[in-house]
């Protein structure tokens, strides 16, 4: 429960408000199985009959795609990224399309947009997830990885050693000890796939909230332009208080934001956060969060990864040369910068 808690008071808020005065009726729901977070969905449709219709397949869908990303188990029936890592190494392994296609993209992002984001880098994440979960299962035992350890497993880290063979829809891993996080966009892609759903659906005025990552539909049908959303004040992520840092506005675009404050362990009196820095391979340590506003969530996911990754300037200039995207920092010392289109959708 304290976990479940915990996720609840994270990342982003959704404030939705609605008027007695129009027809469409304003609905919500969430649910708690898929991607270790709570999942909402708000939505309004001309019926109860509708929304419970069109938001029981967004839950299908995501639960079939935690079964594809998850890295931690197999399911019946199902080649997953688990299985991928178990035996992709042997020869090639024929899977659903779903799942080649996320491969196919995820791939393919990361070649031409190259950051510190590597889902190739599954070995290294293994370690630090390891030790991560034995510290918070036996905190005065906690202790970090050792560097020589890290070096070693980082050899296995490059991802055109992942082959994927479009006619035969296969994967393959041409280095043995390779094996892949998806991690940092696979939570994305999975609303990005459940909000085209409903976009096209009887329910298109609708906003997800799966954790840090928010996908909003058409306008919310009571009369507003924009659905308004709240980003976490990270000083208060972890606290009752729960406040926010900024309210945007927002219409079929997504917000997604990295911190350090959801899964970390202490060691030493450390604070020890889970996005490792691919150069460094220790956690990131240039911003405490940051949110990335952009149409498409799976890429939305992708940057604010990469650019919690990069030093402030860096990631700076690097979203400059983006089109269609905007971010906010939270800087080490709570400074709160941003970039000028994201000024724009803040509501006073």
């Amino acid at each position: 429960m304290k976990r479940i808690l915990t996720i609840l008071l994270s990342f982003i808020i959704i404030f939705s408000f609605v008027s007695n005065s129009f027809a469409a009726e304003k609905h919500s729901m969430h649910f708690f199985d898929t991607f270790d977070t709570i999942i909402t969905i708000i939505g309004y449709s001309d019926s109860k009959e509708i929304f419970d219709t069109e938001t029981q397949k967004a839950q299908d869908m995501f639960r079939m795609y935690h079964k594809y990303f998850d890295i931690y188990n197999e399911y019946e029936g199902v080649v997953n990224m688990c299985t991928l890592n178990k035996t992709a190494k042997d020869g090639p392994v024929k899977v659903d399309k779903e799942l080649f296609d996320f491969l196919v993209y995820g791939k393919k992002l990361q070649l031409e947009l190259p950051t510190g984001v590597n889902m190739a880098m599954g070995s290294v994440l293994k370690e630090w997830h390891d030790y991560r979960t034995a510290g918070i299962n036996n905190p005065a035992e906690a202790k970090l990885p050792s560097m020589d350890s890290l070096i070693e497993l980082n050899n296995y880290t490059d991802i055109n050693n992942l082959e994927l063979d479009e006619e035969a829809q296969t994967v393959y891993y041409k280095d043995p000890n390779m094996l892949l996080d998806t991690s940092a966009v696979s939570k994305g892609y999975a609303t990005e796939m459940v909000a085209d759903y409903l976009a096209g659906s009887s329910m298109p005025s609708f906003v997800i909230s799966a954790g840090g990552n928010v996908k909003a539909g058409i306008s919310p049908l009571d009369g507003r332009e924009f659905w308004s959303i709240g980003i976490q004040d990270p000083k208060t992520a972890q606290s009752e208080s729960n406040k926010m840092l900024n309210v945007v506005g927002i219409k079929e675009m997504a917000v997604v934001t990295s911190g350090d404050y959801q899964r970390y362990y202490i060691v030493d009196g450390k604070k020890y956060h889970h996005i490792i820095d691919s150069v460094s391979l220790m956690p990131a340590d240039h911003v405490k969060a940051v949110t990335i506003l952009t149409e498409n969530s799976a890429m939305a996911d992708y940057l604010s990864t990469a650019l919690f990754i990069m030093p402030y300037e860096e990631g700076f200039e690097f979203v400059k040369g983006l089109d269609g995207v905007d971010a906010l920092w939270v800087l080490l010392d709570d400074t709160v910068k941003m970039t000028e289109g994201f000024e724009k959708v803040v509501i006073d």
